[in-house]
């Protein structure tokens, strides 16, 4: 066996083992990603409310608020201006984060393993171009 049989041979299994999983990893992040809209970012004042707090923000020609979570509360930190993610087709949804963190991991896991799939795809053809 040749050195460029053995390089296709291994890039053929690196295709295989990274493109069966990465194209479907990535479609799903990308149709969560679609699912769920456009975001914009938009600003919010947090104000103090009994022992929690209030977010209110102007967004769709209109005024939202709605309460924290502890773990919301605690990522802000101080009462004030903090910038937010607005939902476009809803603008009562708000959320800190751009995208959320399944999403996220689903789009660049796909993405990595694809990407060396078709690395992988590339070296399985160099014995027919050398």
């Amino acid at each position: 066996m040749e050195s460029n049989d053995a390089v296709a041979s291994i890039g053929e299994l690196v295709s295989w083992l990274c493109l069966v999983p990465g194209i479907p990893l990535l479609l799903a992040g990308w149709l969560l990603r679609m699912r769920d809209g456009a975001w914009e970012p938009v600003e919010i004042v947090v104000v103090p409310h009994g022992d929690r707090a209030l977010a209110r923000w102007y967004a769709g020609s209109g005024f939202h608020q709605r309460r924290l979570s502890r773990g919301e509360r605690m990522r802000l930190g101080a009462d004030g201006e903090h910038v937010a993610q607005v939902s476009a087709r809803h603008p009562s949804r708000m959320r800190l984060r751009d995208h959320p963190p399944m999403q996220r991991m689903l789009t660049v896991v796909g993405a990595v393993l694809t990407i060396a799939g078709l690395l992988g795809l590339a070296l399985s053809l160099l014995p027919l171009f050398a």
